[in-house]
């Protein structure tokens, strides 16, 4: 139980800076006999999770269920944890820098990928000093900018290797460092070493007693540089080495020594061996593995499924045999996503759309849970699949606008139709959609032709009716003018007649006449000739009425028996007793 045979003390700040929210996170698990300090910053700007601390918290998790310093394991966690990152993203976009020291408390060994820094000083000066994978570090590192200068350049974000990426990280693991009593662990995010410099850690740490004292200065000095430039988030972690575990010495003789070194080596080199040989075997192994899933993520990024599928089934292979299930299972996820879009892809050279469209759905799905691994690919082709669905619903549409008897309606949905397939280069859609439109136009030409036929046949008839109704109605005018003329002369002869009958002095005859002839002159429009009428009508009524009085005059004279007996059947004038009849004949 080293913990309690050793003496380390941590203390941390962590806060939000001139930021809204603090997106920092630091852990650390203190075991019997190993200790873990981890400090993590988010990289990215989401608000629905925190992927600083998703990063801690799987780190110490699977620290503490196996404790240990060994490199490879140390590089497992890492991945474990990135992989974790990455199967939550969800749509989100989740990235963090972290940094770690794992102890015995007696040696330690310190792990970062990106640009959070740990710095372990040893009598007032740096012992360890962590390098941020970064662009601005190796510009640094190549002589290209100064020092003083690279904590302020604008690349010193410009990370090539952090966690939640489409690349695996790579994480830099140190040796194996023996640690002494008053070592001092300095773990920071990029809000430390932004605003306070080397110089002023060492500085904040000489003659500190407590790790308040550094925390304290070292936040002084953060918060100084506030009125000057923007503060990002800010955390420092110390830790005091006061002292470390120590073994407790016995004295032993050399012969017990060598009785019991000798039998051991020849064992242990035995074993060493053995284990060697199996140790190569499993490194072996495990270089496969991470070249399997290297390439399975280059071929995905190529959008090539089936490379990737075969890649990713050697790593599940692999996985299996190491006994990596949390590998096994992140190649088996890409195995289903590549497999899924391989289906699709086929569907969709086959032109079975819907079908290519529900895989591609499905393939939508696993791509969200895989952290979005070729979801680019999968929505174009999606939207790929949609477009030529609507051109074939086009055509359908045609078809049952071409079944219905629309032919113009047919021909309209079929170009347009071709039209879309034209712009999406599908050849095959257009080359039916034209077709079919051919097929329409040369029908609707066709049912042009056949009714113009018919109109200009009914063009035909109708002039032909109206020639046969003008001769019609020529002859029945010609009839008409005819009786006219026949009822105006009938109207004359019987004016001469009535003339007749007024020169014999048959004054009550010529009136008859006179009104029959005017009332045909009335009838046929001839209102000058029926007013010539009314004088001579006057003149008859005027005879008749002289010829009456004078009848009186005689009738009253027979009365006095002036005038003889007139003979029967003799009127006063000898004029006849019956005029004409009203059909202008004589009487």
């Amino acid at each position: 139980m080293r913990r309690i045979n050793s003496d380390f003390r941590t203390k941390f700040i962590s806060e939000e800076g001139q930021k809204l929210a603090n997106r920092d996170y630091f852990g650390y698990v203190e075991m019997d006999d190993f200790a873990c300090y981890v400090l993590a910053d988010s990289l990215d700007g989401e608000t629905a999770a925190d992927s600083a601390q998703v990063v801690v918290e799987s780190i110490i998790r699977s620290f503490g269920e196996g404790p240990t310093l060994s490199r490879r394991r140390l590089n497992r966690y890492i991945q474990e944890a990135h992989r974790e990152l990455r199967s939550m993203r969800g749509g989100m976009h989740l990235k963090a820098s972290v940094v770690l020291a794992v102890t015995d408390y007696r040696s330690m060994r310190c792990c970062h990928v990106g640009n959070c820094r740990l710095y372990l000083l040893r009598n007032s000066r740096f012992l360890l000093k962590t390098r941020d994978q970064s662009l601005a570090r190796n510009l640094l590192d190549e002589g290209k900018i100064p020092l003083d200068a690279a904590a302020a350049h604008e690349e010193r974000n410009n990370l090539y290797s952090y966690l939640g990426g489409r690349e695996r990280p790579k994480p830099v693991i140190s040796k194996k460092l023996r640690l002494e009593d008053g070592d001092i662990l300095e773990l920071m995010t990029r809000g430390v070493w932004e605003n306070c410099t080397d110089a002023e850690l060492l500085e904040a740490s000489q003659d500190a007693k407590e790790p308040e004292e550094i925390l304290n200065r070292a936040e002084d000095r953060i918060l100084g540089r506030q009125e000057e430039r923007a503060i990002d988030n800010y955390s420092l972690a110390v830790t005091f080495v006061d002292k470390i575990y120590r073994s407790p010495k016995k004295k032993v003789s050399l012969r017990q020594v060598l009785m019991v070194a000798i039998p051991l080596i020849l064992l242990v080199g035995g074993i060493s061996l053995a284990l060697f040989l199996r140790h190569r075997s499993r490194v072996e192994k495990e270089t496969s593995l991470a070249q399997a899933m290297e390439s399975g993520e280059t071929y995905l990024r190529y959008d090539n499924y089936a490379k990737a599928a075969e890649e990713y089934r050697t790593a599940k292979s692999l996985s299996q045999e190491l006994k990596e299930e949390e590998t096994g299972r992140e190649a088996d996820q890409y195995i289903k996503l590549a497999e899924q879009i391989i289906l699709a892809d086929e569907a969709m050279g086959a032109e079975e759309y819907q079908k290519a469209q529900e895989l591609y759905l499905t393939a939508r799905e696993l791509s969200a849970e895989a952290g979005n691994v070729g979801k680019n690919y999968i929505d174009d082709r999606l939207e790929e699949t949609k477009n030529y669905m609507e051109v074939y619903d086009l055509i359908e549409l045609g078809a049952q606008k071409e079944k219905n008897g629309n032919l113009e309606g047919a021909a309209q949905a079929y170009g347009e139709a071709r039209d879309m397939a034209a712009s999406l280069y599908y050849g095959a859609g257009k080359e039916e959609a034209l077709a079919r439109q051919a097929a329409v136009e040369e029908e609707l030409d066709a049912a042009a032709a056949e009714q113009k036929a018919a109109e200009e046949e009914a063009q035909a008839e109708a002039q032909a009716a109206a020639a046969k109704e003008r001769e019609s109605q020529a002859a029945e005018q010609e009839l008409e003018n005819q009786q006219k003329a026949n009822d105006q002369q009938n109207a004359i002869d019987l004016e001469n007649k009535g003339n007749e009958f007024l020169a014999q002095g048959q004054y009550e005859s010529a009136v008859t006449y006179y009104r029959t002839a005017q009332a045909i002159y009335i009838r046929l429009e001839l209102a000058e000739l029926a007013d010539g009428l009314n004088a001579k009508i006057e003149a008859a009524r005027a005879g008749a009425a002289a010829e009456q009085a004078a009848a009186q005059a005689e009738q009253e004279a027979l009365n006095q028996g002036a005038l003889s007996q007139v003979p029967p059947g003799q009127g006063i004038s000898g004029q006849e007793e019956n005029p004409p009849g009203p059909g202008g004949g004589a009487p």
